[in-house]
C-alpha cells in the first residue's frame, strides 16, 4: 500500500498499490467458505459486496437472478473487478478481472464484461 483510495496525486507521481488475480481469489474464496474471522462475519461481507452500485463489468451481461458479491477499483487507465458469483442452481465461482493501462476505457470495460459472460455461459454449461 503506497497510496489511500483515489488519492490521484499520488497516483500521477507513480505511487500505485499493487494486487494480483491470486491473492483477491483467495480472499474472496475465504470469504466465502466463512473462513475470514468467522461465519457470521463472512455473511456480512457477502451482503456488502452483493450490494456494489457499479455493475458494468462482471454482472453486466449475467441474468438478472444470478447474484454477485463484488469489488470494484477504478482509477486512470485501471479497471478491476472480482467477484463470488451465485448461480442458479447454488453452485458459486470466483471470478478476478484486473486490467491496466487501458487507453479506451469503454472498450477495456466492455472486454472485461464480454470475459464474465462466457465464463458465465462455460459454466451453465457444465451442467449439461
Amino acid at each position: 500500500m503506497l497510496r489511500g483510495v483515489e488519492d490521484q496525486k499520488a497516483f500521477d507521481k507513480g505511487w500505485n498499490n499493487t494486487v494480483t488475480a491470486y491473492d483477491l481469489a483467495i480472499i474472496l474464496e475465504k470469504i466465502a467458505r466463512g473462513q475470514v474471522v468467522d461465519t457470521k462475519s463472512c455473511e456480512k461481507m457477502i451482503q456488502i459486496l452483493k450490494e456494489q452500485k457499479f455493475n458494468d463489468i462482471i454482472p453486466l451481461y449475467l441474468p438478472k437472478e444470478v447474484q454477485v458479491a463484488h469489488k470494484t477499483g477504478f482509477i486512470t487507465g485501471v479497471r478491476h473487478d472480482s467477484a463470488i458469483v451465485y448461480l442458479p442452481d447454488g453452485r458459486r465461482y470466483i471470478l478476478v478481472l484486473l486490467s491496466k493501462e487501458l487507453e479506451n476505457l469503454e472498450a477495456g470495460v466492455e472486454v472485461l464484461a464480454r470475459v464474465s459472460e462466457t465464463i458465465y455461459r462455460f459454466m451453465m454449461n457444465q451442467l449439461k
